[in-house]
């Protein structure tokens, strides 16, 4: 069987579609749309993968125009691939996918073909992208060292592959974080916002709630005006501008209205997740925090969760 994963702000609240396909590897797919895809590459591909891929269908319409040789391997896909695929990006072929990076000139976008093979060799890379459900299951495993990762996508950008960060708190379990993170101050700005959602009861199931109703932005950015010193002041900012949104179901976002109702949040001891609705276009952005407990539970999930985030499109680079 082979995986195909979509990376687009444009499909579902993760940011990604996800598609099991029953060729027995990468290139048996691609030989079959060899054959299947003509006339009419751009419907095939709809069926075939359930999603619009932005510059897919091209290698199709080049092997109908050009009478394209049917690759016979992973090497002869990688030539056609290379010559004949409009990508903005790249494209990489190795033995057990295909990985290519393009954007729309509005988001970066990527996708993979990825064999059983492949997943099975490298679950700390791929455990992630291809899990396609919300939520995480949060079942937990044996404690290690106290730590906790925080993973997000940046909810004032919608350019995933530079707007996106990983920060790891060493002594800090997922319980403790409300708490801890109202005696800290200097933080990127998501985290910033987060300190000022926690409430003096440090539930955090709440701050996320606060969070995802946020109304206050400069342009395409978080205003966090008031909210870099004590904590006292800036949960007062937040409540402030909690009042200026309330009751309302679409409120100020980055990109012009947010649906506060459209995002979701999970909290349980040892992970939170939550997803915040950006725009109607553009889908969602991303917020997970999670401890050595949750980890333990799910080591390659954790793994290839924390690398997703790292700034990279490509998780085997």
């Amino acid at each position: 069987m082979t995986w195909f994963v979509y990376r687009s702000p444009y499909h579902g609240v993760l940011g990604k579609h996800v598609r099991r396909l029953p060729d027995a590897s990468v290139l048996d797919w691609f030989r079959r749309g060899w054959a299947e895809a003509a006339p009419d590459p751009q419907a095939w591909l709809q069926g075939e993968l359930g999603a619009d891929v932005y510059g897919l269908d091209t290698i199709f319409d080049e092997v109908d125009c050009r009478s394209l040789p049917k690759p016979s391997s992973m090497a002869d896909l990688r030539k056609q691939l290379k010559r004949h695929l409009y990508v903005e990006g790249k494209v990489t072929v190795d033995e057990h996918s295909v990985r290519a990076l393009t954007d729309d000139d509005e988001v970066p976008l990527a996708y993979y073909f990825l064999d059983d093979v492949l997943v099975t060799d490298r679950p700390g890379r791929l455990t992630y992208p291809v899990h396609g459900e919300w939520p995480l299951p949060a079942t937990t495993g044996d404690p290690g060292d106290p730590v906790t990762t925080i993973a997000y996508s940046h909810i004032g950008d919608v350019d995933w592959d530079t707007q996106a960060t990983v920060v790891r708190l060493p002594g800090v379990r997922l319980p403790d974080l409300g708490r801890w993170l109202r005696t800290t101050a200097t933080w990127p700005a998501e985290l910033t916002l987060l300190r000022g959602c926690v409430g003096p009861d440090d539930d955090l199931a709440a701050a996320l709630d606060r969070m995802n109703r946020w109304g206050a932005w400069d342009d395409q950015e978080l205003d966090l005006d008031g909210m870099t010193g004590d904590h006292e002041s800036a949960h007062r900012v937040v409540l402030d501008v909690m009042a200026q949104v309330e009751g309302r179901e679409i409120i100020p976002g980055p990109l012009g209205g947010r649906r506060p109702a459209l995002g979701r949040i999970e909290v349980a001891d040892h992970l939170a997740q939550a997803v915040f609705h950006i725009d109607d276009e553009f889908g969602y952005h991303q917020f997970f925090a999670f401890d050595d407990v949750w980890a333990a539970g799910h080591p390659d999930l954790a793994k290839s969760l924390r690398r997703w985030f790292a700034n990279s499109w490509d998780p085997l680079k």
